[in-house]
């Protein structure tokens, strides 16, 4: 399916490559990035977001649903903007905050 491709290939550049502390953190920075995803309009779907083309299209044929479906965390997004705040420390090292984080506060020796 094209929808699924282009949804693997976004995934690839956008959250692969991002350096990150464990499993855990990629795990809630894909709930993330699946929630702000499936917000986000899409032209293909004519300016709609896929949740909302999943509701309307639940809303038309309800015997569509999955009773096993379990809806994703509403509240998804801000952990996992944590979780990338957290991935630039790591990756750039030699930024102040790192820096303070690891040797203490740091000083100016000028």
């Amino acid at each position: 399916n094209g929808l699924v491709e282009r949804f693997n290939g976004r995934v690839q550049r956008e959250v692969l490559g991002i350096t990150i502390y464990s499993h855990r953190d990629l795990e809630t920075l894909l709930k993330g990035f699946n929630q702000a995803y499936n917000r986000r309009r899409q032209r293909v779907l004519k300016g709609r977001s896929p949740d909302e083309v999943v509701r309307s299209r639940l809303a038309a044929e309800p015997k569509l649903a999955n009773r096993r479906y379990k809806p994703p965390d509403a509240d998804a997004l801000p952990p996992a903007l944590q979780v990338i705040a957290h991935a630039k420390e790591v990756s750039h090292p030699d930024t102040l905050p790192a820096i303070e984080g690891h040797w203490g506060p740091a000083t100016d020796s000028a």
